[in-house]
């Protein structure tokens, strides 16, 4: 469990700082890879599982060390393989390893720490590292470490499938959660991408504080996911879980529209700003046990890197005077559509169990 842990944590630790640099080190259409691939990529899974058994984890990780390395060249098709490169070997090492450990609580449990922990670490990278070639080339040197430790740790060998349930689902349930997952994966880029590019705008460059603010999303997590969770879960005994939790989506997505009226490209109106996205993002996790009881959860997950690209897309290619306002219009837009589509588990009580 130890090994699992740690390359979690250097992975997720790569993941979060890439896509801190990526608004200033990759091109806008690298950018736009990098962020949809980090989460649709983990559709090969299956692929990896089957061919490479129990290296699978091993073999993703050596293809995420690979396209590291090639991101320390600027040339634009050598960017492109790159971020392909690194979005197919995280997403595919990241949904094996959640398969695997997530069989425990303890696992499920050990496998969300990881991830905060890296969060925290890369904010840290963000704030200190200026020097491009050398940010990639020790990501690719750490990448490659996670590989031999992989490599070398005993797996076990299961061929990971696709999740069943997402076969049944009728065409409003599965077009409903995927523009969910669209959605939570804009809410997502909110810290990675609207925010830095706000920042750009408005200051130039972007702040040395910017990588407080990923320390910030990433401790607000920790802190508050359960209290949270738990108390959205509460609700359900009024049947209004689900409802409440789309409702503060939404109000996220107002948030991420006017970034000018906190004063965001200020250190207290960003922290302000930030703040309020993480507790979105807390209240969002109950879409997990909505979308599993649906069984729609490999349908969302797979959206969110969608969600993701987009925001990434129409921040770097939109006028940067209405980006941040048409990734909240489209958002909030997605959200509304969404409501439409899912009446049913709108209407429905949604009993499970959180893992904690």
């Amino acid at each position: 469990m130890i090994f699992i842990f740690i390359i979690r944590f250097i992975t997720a630790t790569c993941l979060f700082a890439f896509l801190g640099k990526a608004n200033i080190w990759l091109s806008p259409l690298s950018n736009v890879l990098l962020a949809i691939g980090y989460r649709i990529f983990l559709i090969m899974s299956p692929v990896f599982s089957k061919i490479c058994g129990k290296f699978a984890v091993a073999a993703a990780l050596l293809i995420a060390a690979f396209g590291a390395l090639i991101l320390c060249f600027e040339h634009s098709w050598l960017l492109i393989l790159g971020v392909i490169l690194v979005g197919i070997g995280l997403s595919v090492s990241g949904y094996l390893i959640k398969a695997e450990v997530a069989e425990t609580p303890s696992g499920a449990a050990h496998n969300k720490i990881a991830l905060n922990a890296g969060s925290l670490l890369s904010g840290l990278i963000l704030i200190n590292f200026q020097t491009r070639n050398l940010f990639f080339a020790l990501g690719s040197l750490v990448l490659f470490i996670s590989f031999i430790i992989a490599g070398t740790t005993t797996h076990k060998n299961r061929h990971v499938v696709l999740p069943t349930g997402y076969q049944k689902l009728k065409p409003n349930q599965f077009i409903g959660w995927a523009l969910l997952g669209v959605a939570i994966g804009i809410k997502l880029f909110g810290v990675f991408s609207v925010l830095p590019q706000y920042l750009l705008t408005k200051l130039g460059n972007l702040p040395s504080w910017y990588g407080i603010m990923i320390l910030i999303n990433s401790g607000i997590v920790i802190l508050l996911q359960l209290p949270i969770i738990h108390a959205i879960e509460r609700l359900n005994k009024k049947n209004l879980s689900l409802k409440v939790t789309l409702v503060i989506m939404f109000t996220g997505m107002l948030i991420i529209a006017i970034p000018q009226l906190f004063c965001a490209e200020k250190f207290i109106g960003a922290l302000i700003w930030t703040s309020l996205l993480t507790i979105v993002e807390c209240a969002a996790s109950y879409l997990d046990v909505s979308a599993s009881r649906d069984g729609a959860l490999f349908v969302k997950e797979t959206a969110v890197g969608v969600g993701a690209g987009l925001t990434v897309l129409i921040c770097r290619y939109f006028n940067p005077s209405i980006a941040n306002f048409a990734v909240g219009f489209l958002g909030g837009t997605l959200i509304l559509s969404a409501i439409l589509l899912l009446k049913t588990s709108l209407t429905q009580k949604h009993v499970s169990k959180i893992i904690l």
